[in-house]
């Protein structure tokens, strides 16, 4: 077992934004950190699911000497609630109780309180692989030269062989953010293939924004259509926001897929860095301007032979809707079978009933293209 790391994440608050990030991207890189967000006074930087913030001081604020946030790593979530117990009785001021915050990091679970300084201190447990799913195996998919973790899931009706559908998360998500949609699709008769791509949790390798990521989705389709229960001519690949684009990606590359449907996903990245200017520095560091093009699923769509479902929000602050519209008319203009579903009021996450009204077009399109021959 790898030993856990001591810290979870840290902020810090600086006197010049501009100076840090200029000084910090001298060495940060080098560990794989890359910055992915950027406001007007503060940048985030990552590393898998470490974190590391700047924040520019603001005149007459302090937050302590130094520092604003450390985080730092607990065995479990009962050490949290041990901590938590014993700085309580202390008469410690606390600025959190334990609590989960799973968009943060999955499994995030953590109590935060501030030290004699005024420095806030987190404490917070994690997953360090993927959980367990009772009603799932949990699997190792063989990528392109990686090994992808996911959990496998039997369809809850009709009979074998099966179509099957691959699921692939968004950006900083992992396997488990996908168990609900795959508890639907087996009630739909559908076996289902829940994957972390590439540097995300359960995976080996380091997340790429769609470069190789979608080689592994080709080999995870070979792995799958071998599954002893499937039918391999009824295999459809279905991903959200990063999981899209490399769903289409991947299609690009003619695999024996009936359908692929992506949930506003990037389409155009040389245009959605123009549009949201806090994914700039991420890109930039990344891969630079002359790596957008070849993560562009518009610019693949004439190698793209299964029909497509374009599901997007038309309020999208992340992925603007004309990267969906843009992608449509494209596909459509090479003669391609292509659909949208645009969820009105829709942002990057959607509201439980678009969620509803969203699946209920993506199992109308799976039933249409999965259904036997």
């Amino acid at each position: 077992m790898r030993p856990r790391p001591s810290f979870a994440g840290a902020a810090v608050e600086v006197s010049d934004l501009g100076r840090s990030v200029a000084f910090h991207r001298l060495w940060l890189p080098m560990l794989g950190f890359r910055r992915v967000w950027a406001g007007p006074d503060r940048v985030m930087w990552s590393r898998g699911y470490d974190h590391f913030v700047m924040r520019q001081a603001k005149e007459g604020i302090s937050y302590g000497p130094g520092a604003l946030w450390l985080a730092v790593s607990a065995e479990s979530r009962a050490q949290v609630d041990q901590v938590f117990a014993e700085l309580r009785d202390a008469g410690a001021e606390i600025l959190q109780p334990p609590k989960e915050l799973d968009y943060f990091a999955p499994g995030y679970y953590s109590v935060a309180f501030r030290d004699p300084d005024g420095v806030p201190i987190e404490v917070a447990h994690r997953w360090d692989e993927l959980p367990e799913v009772a009603d799932a195996e949990q699997v190792q998919v063989p990528g392109h030269g990686v090994t992808l973790g996911g959990y496998f899931f039997k369809p809850q009706a009709g009979a074998p062989p099966y179509p099957a559908v691959i699921l692939l998360h968004g950006f900083a998500g992992h396997a488990h953010n996908m168990v609900g949609l795959a508890r639907t699709c087996t009630a739909n008769g559908y076996a289902a293939l829940a994957l972390s791509l590439r540097g995300w949790l359960g995976s080996d390798g380091e997340s790429d924004q769609g470069l190789r990521q979608p080689l592994d989705v080709l080999a995870a389709i070979d792995w799958l259509a071998k599954r002893p229960l499937v039918d391999k001519d009824r295999i459809a690949v279905v991903g959200a926001s990063m999981g899209g684009q490399v769903a289409l990606l991947a299609a690009a590359h003619k695999p024996p897929i009936r359908a692929v449907a992506s949930f506003y996903g990037p389409m155009d990245l040389s245009r959605w860095r123009e549009a949201n200017p806090f994914i700039r520095d991420y890109l930039d560091d990344l891969c630079g301007p002359e790596g957008l093009p070849v993560r562009s699923p518009i610019l693949r769509v004439a190698q793209i032979d299964a029909p497509v479902l374009l599901v997007h929000g038309d309020r999208d602050e992340n992925v603007p809707v004309d990267q969906a519209q843009a992608m449509a008319e494209a596909l459509k203009s090479h003669g391609k079978e292509v659909e949208t579903f645009i969820v009105p009021g829709g942002t990057h996450f959607f509201t439980e009933q678009q969620n509803a009204a969203a699946r209920r077009k993506l199992f109308d399109f799976l039933r249409r293209h999965l259904n036997r021959s």
